[in-house]
C-alpha cells in the first residue's frame, strides 16, 4: 500500500507538470491542485499505516501469549512430577512442545509485520515532511507568478508567462526526483525484508523431528528434580 501511495505522488507531480505546459496562464491553480492531491494521498497512507501498525501489535500479543502458554505447561509438568503423576507430566510436556512448535512461525510473523509497520511509519513521516515542502514551494511559485504579472504590465505578457511556467517546471522536477528516490528506497527495503523467511522454512522442513522428544524432556526434568 505504501508503495502505491508513492506511485500516486509521482503521478500527481508528473501529471501537473504536463498540465502546466498546456495551461501556463494559470500556474497558481495548478499548484493548489497539486497540494490538494498530495494531501489526499497522505490521508490514504495514514489509514494503511495505522492498519499495519495494529497488525504488528496483534502479532506481538499472539507471540507473548504463546510464551506464556509454554511457561504454564512447563510449570504444570513439574508440579505433576512432584505429585508423582508422570502421565499428567507427559501430557503437560506434550502441550508445551506443541506451543513451542508454533512459536517460530508466530515470531517470524511478528518480525515481518513489525518491519513493515516501521517502514510504513517512516514512509508516512517522509511524505508528511514532503507535503510541507510542497506547500512552501507552491506558495513561493505563486508569489513568483504574482511578481511576474506585475512585471508583465510593462512587457510582453505572453513571454513572461512562458518564463514563469519554465521556472515552475524546474522546481517540481526536483520534487519528482525526490519522490522517485523515496520510491526506490522503499522498494529496496521491501526486497531486503523478503530474505528473512529462509531460515524459518529450513528449520520447519529439516529441524528436529524426533518422536521421543516428550520422553527425552521428561527424563531430563526428572534428573533435574532429583
Amino acid at each position: 500500500m505504501a508503495l502505491d501511495i508513492f506511485g500516486r505522488i509521482k503521478d500527481i507531480l508528473a501529471a501537473n507538470i504536463d498540465e502546466l505546459l498546456s495551461k501556463a496562464e494559470d500556474p497558481e491553480l495548478m499548484a493548489d491542485q497539486m497540494v490538494c492531491r498530495y494531501e489526499d494521498a497522505i490521508k490514504d497512507l495514514l489509514g494503511s499505516t495505522a492498519s499495519i501498525m495494529a497488525s504488528a501489535k496483534e502479532a506481538k500479543s499472539r507471540l507473548d501469549a504463546c510464551d506464556q502458554e509454554i511457561e504454564k505447561y512447563k510449570t504444570y509438568a513439574e508440579r505433576a512430577l512432584l505429585d508423582g503423576n508422570e502421565e499428567k507430566a507427559r501430557q503437560a510436556i506434550a502441550l508445551k512442545q506443541e506451543k513451542e512448535g508454533l512459536r517460530p512461525t508466530l515470531e517470524q510473523t511478528y518480525l515481518t509485520v513489525k518491519a513493515q509497520a516501521e517502514k510504513a511509519e517512516s514512509d508516512y513521516h517522509k511524505l508528511e515532511a514532503g507535503l510541507e515542502k510542497t506547500k512552501a514551494r507552491a506558495e513561493a511559485m505563486k508569489n513568483t507568478v504574482k511578481t511576474a504579472k506585475v512585471k508583465n504590465m510593462t512587457s510582453d505578457v505572453q513571454s513572461r508567462s512562458v518564463n514563469a511556467a519554465s521556472g515552475v517546471m524546474n522546481k517540481f522536477d526536483q520534487m519528482e526526483e525526490k519522490a522517485n528516490r523515496m520510491l526506490n528506497e522503499a522498494e529496496a527495503k521491501e526486497q531486503l525484508l523478503g530474505r528473512g523467511s529462509a531460515a524459518a522454512e529450513l528449520e520447519a522442513l529439516y529441524g528436529d523431528q524426533s518422536e521421543d522428544s516428550v520422553e527425552a524432556e521428561l527424563r531430563a526434568m526428572k534428573e533435574r528434580m532429583k
